[in-house]
């Protein structure tokens, strides 16, 4: 996904961390992922849901040091500060924001050297996929010295573009808030859930689903020839069939009617042609 030397300096991820004895049992219980694989893996994808099954947050968790960190999007920070507060109760646990922590992405590649060449910092192959692209936390003075060696550092829009090309869903953008369910996101294909941890909130509905095949919709990419506008509705001919989100006017990402997929087909969004293309992320 990335060329050799370019980093993505992903100002609007925020990191909080959290640690203290309880910090397992604690989490456990809240996020649709296993908090037990950090034992022995690096990080793991995950999210937050409502009670009902209705998609609250996605986040990345890492550990470190005995600390968990907690990437996610800076609009969810304070919401999911207010969460993990509330469920805090009497756990013996520390939660706070890491302000000398930044996010940035890279080539699976870049993230192996850069830990050699850079003390504490974290690197680690995105969770949702095999080997698509790093995650890396480096501190404030680091980041000013990586800065200075002959790197690339793209901007917002070249990695947006980047993103959609591919297909990878951002749900700060790419999801219903308190609405979607982890499946129409495609959640179990971004190795976001665990089936086999037992309770978290939400997992009666979204276990469901899974088991007695109640998914009507899911999230495609798609490829769009784009006219001179574009709607929120995908139709065909006069019916919808789907929701767009985010796009460039060329790729984007589209929530579609499971029985309405057709991928000879073309669809219509505004006066613009749509074509719907499953993910392709490993």
């Amino acid at each position: 996904m990335f060329f050799k030397k370019e980093y993505y300096h992903c100002i609007e991820n925020k990191v909080i961390n959290i640690k203290g004895e309880d910090k397992f049992d604690f989490i456990q219980g809240i996020i649709s992922n296993d908090i037990n694989l950090l034992k022995k893996n690096i990080s793991i994808y995950s999210a937050m849901l409502t009670p009902q099954g209705r998609f609250l947050f996605d986040f990345f968790l890492t550990m470190q040091n005995d600390t968990f960190f907690l990437e996610c999007n800076e609009n969810y920070l304070e919401s999911i500060l207010k969460k993990l507060e509330l469920f805090k109760l009497r756990s013996k646990v520390e939660i706070f924001i890491n302000e000398n922590i930044n996010v940035l992405y890279s080539s699976a590649e870049n993230g192996e050297k850069i830990k050699n060449n850079f003390p504490n910092i974290i690197s680690f192959n995105d969770p949702r996929f095999k080997k698509f692209f790093s995650r890396i936390y480096i501190s404030k003075s680091n980041l000013n010295s990586l800065k200075k060696f002959e790197r690339t550092f793209i901007n917002r829009d070249e990695f947006e573009n980047l993103r959609l090309r591919n297909f990878i869903p951002d749900f700060f953008y790419d999801a219903i808030y308190e609405k979607s369910l982890l499946l129409e996101l495609r959640f179990d294909e971004l190795n976001g859930i665990s089936w086999n941890k037992g309770c978290f909130m939400g997992q009666e509905v979204t276990a469901r689903m899974k088991y007695r095949g109640l998914l009507k919709k899911k999230i495609y990419g798609v490829k769009i020839s784009f006219n001179t506008f574009l709607e929120n509705e995908i139709k065909s001919e006069n019916e919808k069939v789907g929701k767009l989100f985010s796009n460039n006017k060329r790729f984007g990402i589209a929530l579609i009617d499971c029985k309405k997929v057709n991928k000879e087909k073309e669809y219509f969004c505004g006066d613009s042609k749509i074509k719907i293309q499953e993910p392709c992320w490993n």
